[in-house]
């Protein structure tokens, strides 16, 4: 009787996976195999749509930003996600030693000290200008350290402003690329953009005041000059967000020359891989229309905000998840979570989404891990933005198999805890989203698909 019964689970899980790999070329899956099986042992392929599902909007939690892929900076009054600043500080490297700086003979006289800085990316409007400030830093930035998005730069930095600029961001598409697909109807390349703030003599001067040894290594040059700080201004309306690329597209900061024989010549500092760079993003939600049921899970409202720079994310809870634990002979094939983005408010003509959202699970310490069924791929788990039918769609089959497992086992730990949904690229990027809420008309739906023995 034992090896019937394990002959039959066997065949079960079999045709379940064979279920997986048809059940996007047809809908009627019920009678795929029919003629396979016996017909005691008819497999019977069910569909059930959860919508009994709790969604709650939540800030989220303190966010690492010490080397991220880009820095963000500026500060925006978002319409509907309150106001956001993001600053960063950054150290600099010698690029080579520079003896036409250094030697007597060649005689060259100094004209400025440039910090630029590069973008590509714009989020926010392009009238309001930035009051951008930058310090001297006044304590080390640790590469091997971690840093976090609540980070006080300031207080690293001198009091004494070694440079500062009013500047209106700008944005152009580049229509006339062909790169990545890109179009005149539908432009993906965008304009390198910079930002050049002029320097101050006091910091010129202390720059070729270092002495030989000091120029000759980066470990010592980065203990004399410890790298800058540059700072975005208060802004009660409008404003925007720049993706500076630091590292990738060369920001820096430029010593300009000329000799008796040579007009213009330039010395490079260089950010690069090895640069301590740290961001810090602040936020101020107290004007939002979510601000009095933010943090709170005993109110749903029909709307829930995710957002980058450690912004917000959702708690997401499905009672009956493990409701299906003393169920036999059952396979689930998929399970897909469904969201819908709100288009008034997420209104993706002006507002860039979320390329990518993340789906973790929520262990009995309170903890979050991504579930295994990241592991087959992400195509298979899901949560990139499908612009057709603005959804972010997520497949979470094995973890939805395994929490039935830990409640029949009583494996506390991996229970059914709940979920967080946040965005992709936290540290590295301006993104925001509103989606559909549990009690919204069009609410949050777990699509389930199984099969069961009959």
């Amino acid at each position: 009787m034992k090896t019937e019964n394990a002959t039959k689970y066997k065949l079960v899980i079999g045709f379940a996976w064979m279920i997986i790999t048809f059940w996007s070329c047809t809908n009627d899956v019920s009678d795929i195999g029919k003629d396979l099986l016996l017909p005691d042992d008819l497999v019977q392929v069910r569909k059930y749509t959860d919508k009994n599902i709790n969604a709650y909007t939540m800030t989220d939690g303190n966010q690492r930003t010490d080397e991220p892929a880009f820095n963000l900076l500026g500060t925006y009054n978002d319409p509907s996600f309150g106001k956001v600043t993001a600053d960063f500080a950054c150290q600099f490297r010698l690029s080579s030693y520079p003896d036409s700086l250094k030697t007597a003979s060649v005689n060259p006289k100094i004209d400025s000290l440039v910090l630029v800085l590069l973008y590509k990316e714009l989020y926010g409007d392009t009238l309001t200008p930035q009051h951008l400030k930058v310090y001297e830093l006044a304590s080390n930035l640790d590469i091997d350290q971690k840093y976090y998005q609540d980070v006080d730069l300031k207080s690293l930095a001198k009091g004494e402003l070694v440079g500062e600029k009013y500047y209106t961001p700008k944005f152009k598409l580049d229509s006339l690329s062909t790169d990545y697909g890109s179009t005149k109807a539908d432009p993906k390349d965008t304009t390198v953009q910079e930002i050049r703030i002029k320097l101050n003599q006091t910091l010129l001067n202390k720059l070729m005041a270092a002495d030989s040894l000091t120029w000759s290594d980066n470990d010592k040059f980065i203990k004399y000059f410890k790298g800058l700080y540059i700072e975005a201004g208060d802004l009660n309306q409008g404003g925007g967000i720049m993706k500076v690329n630091t590292v990738a597209s060369g920001s820096n900061m430029a010593i300009h020359f000329h000799t008796n024989k040579t007009d213009s010549l330039v010395y490079i500092y260089n950010i690069n891989e090895n640069s301590a760079r740290v961001s810090r993003f602040a936020h101020d939600y107290s004007k939002t229309a979510f601000a009095e049921h933010l943090n709170k899970t005993e109110v749903q409202d029909s709307l829930i905000y995710l957002q980058t720079t450690g912004g917000l994310r959702t708690k997401i809870f499905i009672p009956n998840l493990d409701n299906w634990a003393d169920s036999t002979n059952l396979a689930i094939n998929k399970a897909e979570l469904i969201f819908k983005v709100d288009p008034t408010l997420s209104d993706t003509t002006k507002f860039i989404p979320a390329e990518q959202l993340v789906l973790t699970a929520i262990d009995s310490l309170g903890n979050d891990y991504l579930p295994s069924d990241v592991a087959f791929s992400q195509v298979y788990y899901g949560g990139t933005y499908n612009k057709t039918d603005q959804t972010y769609r997520f497949n979470i089959a094995k973890h939805m198999l395994e929490a039935l497992n830990a409640k029949r086992l009583d494996k506390k730990k991996y229970r059914n805890y709940g979920f967080y949904l946040s965005t992709a690229f936290r540290s590295s990027e301006y993104r925001r989203i509103v989606l559909k809420g549990a009690t919204s008309k069009t609410g949050i739906k777990l699509d389930i698909v199984y099969s069961k023995v009959k």
